[in-house]
């Protein structure tokens, strides 16, 4: 199956919605599906932002897959502030990453998918 960067995009921005439909299947199953682990480093954050432009109901979703995580660590985006939102990684042992603010929703779940998908894309290794 071989996707364009554009497509895998697509499908990378409705995983949240692919996940809660199947149940199933992990997260790093479907990620591994999309195409993303052999083209990440094509993928940017400013590249995500465009099809969230495109697709703003994905924006939600991803929030509340955010809001919803259940573990030690990880990635988090959420709403700071009326017009604010904010990025970052909470954990018991690591308070060195700050969190980030942005003004721009679709930018702040840019963003947080990038931080997201590497993550479960390396399993976590890339801030060990």
């Amino acid at each position: 199956m071989n996707m364009s960067i554009s497509e895998i995009i697509v499908e990378l921005i409705n995983l949240p919605r692919r996940f809660n439909d199947l149940r199933n299947i992990s997260i790093y199953s479907l990620l591994k599906e999309t195409g993303y682990f052999e083209m990440h480093s094509q993928i940017s954050e400013s590249a995500i932002r465009e099809a969230l432009l495109r697709h703003p109901q994905c924006v939600n979703e991803w929030m509340l897959l955010s809001e919803g995580k259940r573990s030690s660590a990880g990635w988090y985006f959420r709403r700071s502030g009326k017009e604010s939102y904010e990025v970052g990684y909470f954990s018991s042992k690591r308070s060195d990453i700050q969190p980030v603010e942005y003004a721009d929703e679709a930018a702040a779940c840019a963003a947080f998918i990038k931080r997201e998908i590497e993550d479960i894309r390396t399993g976590g290794k890339q801030l060990s």
